[in-house]
This record gives structure tokens, C-alpha cells and sequence, in this order.
């Protein structure tokens, strides 16, 4: 079991200080009450995040709002909603999209309108809240087949003692209909700094940061990439300065730094992004994902934000210093020199004593100037201790957190990826790719693991039931339901998009890689890798799909053929390598590019319509990445390539013969 403490400890404490709720904007004869945890005040609200459950929030939303934010989801407008949040009432709420890339990478899907949203219950009355929380965002999983790599990052957080925001399962309603399965997070805003710092909170500021945000000092910038989110605007003079200070930290020692920045939190960020491969963040090249807030004095805290790539689920890019460093150390006793730092090649053996991955040490001087002092290497290596010790207990925290999801993901009809993709990413493999693609920087030929035997033993524990469909809603064969009418998103529709490994495979992996570096007994991983179901035959993975190119057999080593809504899909690579065509991927448009002699095939992720020397052609089912592969329907072989293709239901056997000429 993982580690709760800190976070039992404030709902034990709001348990006993909170009077009985009575209406959806405060809480009935109570008076804010410090928590004995910290300086920060508990809310009534904290209750909605308590334990490991299942929340349902309906939103009531005109339908030509509605219709307005799915026409232009990248203006994030907010529309005035009515909320039901877990059974409490709240009229009048902001309601808009949320995000960056992922808002626009969803944005530029055609079949797919699941996007991260944000609730914001005091827009258009200062006042009003619910329950003390005035902001909540919901989050869509993209990335994250497992629906638990944020979730996890979080409560990892806390179990080092970061009051991070809190979390829990959504299932979002939109005007009466199951809309999708979400993460709720508690959004870093003015509810979340009073619970964290106190009700003084306001006399300091916020600042959310973008991509980039190094923190290098530069004479005379402002510093765009570091934008004003709430609080006391001094024109960021308490933020150069800390910048500044942190810059001219001299080499090795502490300089002024504590007088701008609480130094624990920056130190206790750091190392979970390195523990837990979350290189989505000041960790790796994007240089993003935190906030700063800074207090009355201009002290400076590290807020962690933003955590669904986490568990590997981005890899940064590669890059970093030359050198080598002895990973079988023991904590304490690994060098900084930047010398002795090698240049971490993937999240599974990165080294501890190189937090960074894509980015060189010293172009994040948050982390390099702050591990070269001796007392914050020594802090930063006990947190880092303190995870693996969280990691210890991950493969049954993560069977624990699947087993009750779930049938709310089977449920979920907007879902980006198939059952198998879930449960191959929640399901250990011996052999398998551990991910790091997210998406960004897939390893060579678009590889990954070969989805395992699903978990249909799994059932909710006692007292949970999964969310009925929808009565418009049928379910399709592959388990994926069909959407709503009128529901854009389809049930698996962009399925498989920027798809991360398995979350189970990457953390055991690297909890004794870990354990290796500080020089602990090694966790054996397990040796047993499961198979692919062959219960349902259009499921992924499905056994005994053979593929006859001109009488040869196609041989695929990790990914099979798969049927998908009676129609056959073959992994990219392998089917067009064996026709002698070369393959390319734009990672950035998602766009295939297939050439043999004078044919040039084009098709992208998620679209039905490939091009054929330049000619439209329609596609019943689109390209997908299933288990980290790139899957084509049959069918643009035959039109493609001028091949004769014919199915053989009884023996499950796609034969392709070239065409002769007439």
C-alpha cells in the first residue's frame, strides 16, 4: 500500500473540524481551521478527493454553446453552465476547453472531440465556489491508455510530503449523456493557495509557465514564457530577482537562494520527475508543466502541474552531458561533477545524479545549481529514496487503481484507445517496450509492446457500480461503445494517438534500475510475460490473422493483424517493407507516407481518407496505433498498389496477388 499520510492527515482533520455541508457554496457553522500539516486551511471540498472513487460531474450547457466550444475549441471561451459536482449544485459556472498541445492535437483530429475542460465555479460571481474550491479542470487521458499515470504522479508527490493538488475519477456528463472517463484535478488557483499557504495567500502571486522556462537569467528580459496567473501583480520584479539569485548561486555553495526560493519544494519536484520518468516538465526539453508561487517576501515555491506523461510517457528527446557515472552508487555518495554526468539515453536507466533528459544540465539551473551544494544533494537523494520506496508497493497500487476503473473505462464511449491498450498498459511484460514515445519521439520504426492477455478477472469492488451507457448508446464488438448521437467523439475514435507504454512494464523496470543506483536490494521483475486474448475475434491482438503477400507469409514479430468492425488492419512497417515500398512518419501532422516504384501513398492517424498519387480515397476504418503500432486497413493495399485482395473468413487468411496486366 502506497503512502497517504500527509493527505489522511487533512481529511482526518477536516473530518473533525467541518461542520455538516448544507448548500453547494459553503459549509454550514465552520470557520476556516488551520491543518496541523501546514500553515494551509482546510476546505470542505478535500471531502470530493478523498480515497480512491468515482465521482460524477453533469454539466448543463445550451446547445448552441456547446456546439460553439466544438467549433472553436482551440478560443478556450468560457460558457455559463449549470454543475452538478458529486451530488452538489452550482449554477452559473465557467466552462471552457483546456490546454496546449494536447487542445490542438485533438483539435485536429476528425473524429475525436474528447477534450480537457475546465470548471471554473466563481467566473461570473466572485463569491461562489463549491464547497471553498472556485476552479477544478478535467483531464482526458491523452497519452495515457492506463487513465492513472497523473493520478499516480500526484499521490507520489504527497507521499513525500507536497501538498500537490488532489485528484479523482470523473465520469463527465454532458446535458444528460456520458460524455467520457476523467481525471478531476484540483486546479492550482486561489482555492488550492489558501488551502496550501493560508488565507494571507493573495499577498503573493502566481505564475503559470509555458514551454521553455528555463529559468536562465538573461539582463533585462521579461521573460514571456513565465505568464501572470493571480495574486499581487508587482511587474515581476520578485521573479527576476529570484532568477537572478538562483543564477549567481556561487559554484557549489548556497548563496542567497533560500531568501527566494523554499528550496525543499524545487528539490522534492525534481526528483519525482526523475524517480517516476516524467520528462513533460523542467526535467526535460520542454522546460514546462510547474508553477511558481511566490509569497509577500518574494519567496518562491515549486508547483507541480500537469502530470499525464509522467511514468515515461514522454522521453524527452535524448541529450545531455557527456561522460559516465557509476549508477551502482550508493545513495550519498554519487558525484555531480558535470565531468563524471553522462548523457541520459531513456527514462528506465537515467541516472539520479542527472535528473535531466534532452536537455543539458546546465541549461536548467534550477537543478544544476542546486544539486552542486552537498546539503541539497544529500535532501534531494532522500526524497528520491523516499520514492523508491512509494515505487516498492506500485505493482499492486496499479493493479489495485485498474481493477477499479476498469468497467468506468469500458463504459468510457469517447475513450482514445481500445480495452487491450488499456490493459496492456496496466499489465506487466517481459519483453515488451516500456513507452517513452508519447507520441513525441516514438522509438525507431514505431515499435512498442504486444499487448498482454486483458484483465477480465477484474470486477468493482463491492458497493461500485460502473456507469450504465447511455440508452442510445450500443456497444460495438470490440468493446469500445459506439457514441452518443450526436457525440462527435467517437468511442475510440483517434484511437491509440500518441500512445504511451505500458505504465506497469516502465515502473518495475525502473524501480530496480533505482534500487541498483542506490545501491538496495534489487526487486527481480517478473519473468512471465502474458499472452494476447484470443477470446474475442475483433479484438487487438487476435491470434491466427495470416497475411499472403504474392503466396509468401507475412512474418509479424510483435504486433498482429488485427479486425477491426469486420475490417482487417496490418501493422504498416512489416506489410509494406514486405511489398518493397519505404514507409514514413511525420510525428508532427501524424501523416503515413507509403512509396513503391512511381505509387506514392499518403494517410494520417485517425483519418478516413487516404490519398493515392494525390486521388482521395475513403477508408471504412482509419489508420490507428494500437500497442505503440501503426495499423492500416488492407484496403490500401488493394487500391494502392494494384493487388487483388480477398479474406478467407474460415481460415482468418488476407491474400494479396499483383495484379497482371491486361
Amino acid at each position: 500500500m502506497v503512502k497517504k499520510k500527509n493527505l489522511l492527515r487533512k481529511f482526518m482533520a477536516a473530518t473533525l473540524s467541518l461542520a455538516i455541508v448544507s448548500t453547494a457554496f459553503g459549509v454550514a457553522g465552520n470557520t476556516p481551521v488551520v491543518s496541523a500539516a501546514d500553515a494551509g486551511v482546510t476546505k470542505a471540498y478535500e471531502s470530493l478527493f478523498a480515497g480512491d472513487r468515482i465521482i460524477d460531474v453533469k454539466v448543463t450547457i445550451d446547445d448552441a454553446d456547446w456546439k460553439s466550444i466544438l467549433a472553436s475549441p482551440l478560443e478556450k471561451e468560457y460558457k455559463k453552465v449549470k454543475v452538478e459536482v458529486d451530488g452538489n449544485v452550482v449554477e452559473n459556472v465557467g466552462f471552457s476547453t483546456k490546454g496546449n498541445l494536447t487542445l490542438k492535437s485533438v483539435a485536429s483530429m476528425t473524429d475525436s472531440d474528447r477534450y480537457s475542460f475546465r470548471l471554473k465555479f466563481d467566473k461570473y460571481d466572485k463569491k461562489q465556489t463549491l464547497l471553498g474550491l472556485d476552479k477544478m479542470v478535467l483531464n482526458n487521458n491523452y497519452s495515457d491508455p492506463s487513465y492513472i499515470r497523473e493520478y499516480l504522479h500526484y499521490e507520489a508527490l504527497r507521499s513525500v510530503g507536497v501538498d500537490a493538488p488532489l485528484t479523482v475519477f470523473t465520469n463527465l456528463y454532458i446535458n444528460g449523456e456520458l460524455y467520457g472517463f476523467y481525471v478531476g484535478v484540483e486546479a492550482i488557483d486561489d482555492s488550492y493557495l489558501e488551502r496550501t499557504y493560508g488565507e494571507n495567500y493573495d499577498d503573493g502571486v502566481l505564475y503559470d509557465t509555458e514551454e521553455k522556462s528555463y529559468l536562465q537569467y538573461k539582463e533585462g528580459s521579461d521573460y514571456e514564457t513565465i505568464t501572470y496567473d493571480t495574486g499581487k501583480e508587482d511587474d515581476k520584479a520578485s521573479l527576476k530577482n529570484f532568477i537572478k539569485v538562483l543564477n549567481e548561486m556561487p559554484a557549489g555553495e548556497k548563496g542567497s537562494i533560500e531568501s527566494v526560493l523554499d528550496v525543499d519544494s524545487a528539490l522534492k519536484y525534481i526528483a519525482a520527475n526523475a524517480v517516476l520518468g516524467n520528462y513533460d516538465s523542467y526535467n526535460g526539453d520542454k522546460g514546462h508543466n510547474y508553477m511558481l508561487y511566490g509569497d509577500a517576501s518574494g519567496k518562491f515555491s515549486v508547483l507541480p502541474w500537469d502530470m499525464n506523461m509522467s511514468f515515461n510517457g514522454y522521453s524527452g528527446g535524448g541529450g545531455g552531458r557527456t561522460g559516465t557515472t557509476d549508477t551502482t552508487a550508493a545513495a550519498g555518495t554519487t558525484s555531480t561533477s558535470a565531468t563524471t554526468l553522462a548523457a541520459n539515453t531513456n527514462a528506465v536507466t537515467a541516472s539520479i545524479d542527472n535528473p535531466t533528459l534532452g536537455i543539458s544540465l546546465d541549461q536548467v539551473p534550477m537543478i544544476a545549481n542546486l544539486l552542486e551544494v552537498p546539503e541539497y544533494k544529500t535532501k534531494y537523494l532522500k526524497y528520491v529514496s523516499e520514492l523508491v520506496d512509494y515505487l516498492e508497493g506500485i505493482q499492486s497500487r496499479i493493479t489495485e487503481l485498474a481493477t477499479l476503473i476498469k468497467p468506468y473505462v469500458q463504459a468510457d464511449p469517447t475513450k482514445f484507445y481500445t480495452m487491450e491498450q488499456f490493459e496492456s498498459n496496466v499489465t506487466y511484460s517481459a519483453t515488451g517496450e516500456m513507452g517513452g514515445s508519447g507520441g513525441m519521439t516514438p522509438p525507431a520504426g514505431m515499435e512498442g509492446m504486444t499487448p498482454p492477455e486483458g484483465m477480465e478477472s477484474m470486477t468493482p469492488p463491492d458497493g461500485t457500480t460502473p456507469p450504465a451507457r447511455p440508452d442510445n448508446t450500443a456497444t460495438a464488438t470490440d468493446g469500445n461503445p459506439t457514441p452518443p448521437t450526436g457525440n462527435a467523439g467517437g468511442g475510440g475514435q483517434g484511437m491509440g494517438t500518441m500512445a504511451a507504454g505500458s505504465i506497469m512494464t516502465f515502473a518495475l523496470n525502473r524501480l530496480a534500475n533505482l534500487q541498483g543506483q542506490l545501491g538496495l536490494n534489487v526487486t527481480p521483475l517478473p519473468s512471465v510475460t502474458t499472452t494476447p486474448s484470443t477470446t474475442n475475434p475483433n479484438t487487438t491482438g487476435t491470434k491466427g490473422i495470416s497475411v499472403l503477400l504474392n503466396g509468401t507469409a507475412v512474418s509479424f514479430a510483435d504486433q498482429l493483424p488485427v479486425n477491426k468492425d469486420g475490417r482487417v488492419l496490418v501493422p504498416v512497417n512489416a506489410i509494406f517493407n514486405a511489398l518493397g515500398a519505404t514507409v514514413t512518419m511525420d510525428q508532427t501532422t501524424k501523416k503515413i507516407t507509403a512509396v513503391k516504384d512511381n505509387t506514392t501513398i499518403v494517410m494520417a492517424i485517425g483519418s478516413k481518407t487516404a490519398y493515392i498519387n494525390g486521388k482521395a480515397l475513403t477508408l471504412d476504418v482509419p489508420p490507428q496505433i494500437i500497442g505503440n503500432r501503426t495499423l492500416v486497413p488492407v484496403r490500401v493495399i488493394s487500391e494502392g498498389l494494384n493487388m487483388d485482395v480477398k479474406w478467407d473468413a474460415g481460415t482468418s487468411t488476407v491474400t494479396a496477388t499483383t495484379k497482371t496486366a491486361a
